[in-house]
Parts: structure tokens; sequence; C-alpha cells
């Protein structure tokens, strides 16, 4: 075997190489937070006066998990009120698993939300985003749901 073969079958071996990592590359999926970011971004002050309202509570938003469910518990100040809003749970790592569910508070400002049925287990983002009395509330937690 001589130099010239080397060469070329270094060539030959760059090429399946680079043909390989174009090819992997091409199966990966790629999925943006939102697709309607640009749309959102500009509504962003909305977001941060509505958690400014969240955080002026005396109590915030809970959210846990217990056993097969996921119990949301609302502030001590929202307890009677009739509340308008939604729940997203919105997971990074797989958008299929992103749920967006209205928020539907009981009189105690609670509400559950069955895994398995409601919600899969995964690490999730989860965003209240309500209305009461005329004023817009945000809150944005973590939770792992097993």
């Amino acid at each position: 075997m001589n130099f010239g073969h080397k060469i070329l079958l270094t060539f030959i071996a760059f090429a399946l190489l680079m043909g390989t990592l174009v090819y992997m590359s091409l199966q990966t999926e790629f999925e943006l937070v939102s697709k309607d970011y640009y749309k959102e971004e500009l509504a962003y002050q909305d977001v941060i006066d509505a958690t400014d309202n969240a955080k002026s509570l005396e109590t915030s938003v809970s959210i846990r998990q217990e056993h097969d469910s996921i119990i949301l518990h609302m502030p001590e100040e929202m307890k009677g009120l009739d509340l308008i809003g939604d729940v997203y749970f919105y997971c990074a790592a797989d958008s299929k698993r992103d749920r967006k569910i209205a928020l539907q508070a009981d009189k105690e400002g609670l509400q559950r939300f069955a895994v398995g049925k409601d919600v899969q287990p995964a690490a999730y983002r989860v965003r209240v985003n309500w209305n009461a009395e005329g004023k817009q509330f945000y809150n944005d937690s973590f939770l792992q749901v097993q």
C-alpha cells in the first residue's frame, strides 16, 4: 500500500464520517419553546404585571403530587372568588406532553388533575394564569410528575 492509497482511504473515511453526521443531524427533532414565540414576547409585559400581582398576595399558588393525582391549591385570597383562567403544563423535553387545562378551582381553591389521564409523568413548568375581580395573576413553578 503506497502513500496515494492511504490518502484516498483517508478521504473516503472522512466522507463517510461526514455523510453519517449529516444523516444523524437530519434525523434529530428540534422543537421550539412556542410556535408563536414573537407574538408572545410582545405581550410579555402583561405577564410581568400579572406575576407582580400574584407576588403581592399573602399566599401563593402551590402545586404538588399526591399518589395518582396532582393538587393545585390557589392562594387563600382567591377562595370563594369566581376565577377565570388556565393551567398550562409545559414539558420542555416533549411537546406532545404539554397540556392546557381550564382553571376550575372549587370553593376551597383546589383543583385536581389525574396522573396518566390529564398529565403524563414528566418534568413540567406549571404556568397558572388567572383573572379574579378584573385583575390578572400569573404563577410559574416546577413540578416533577411520577
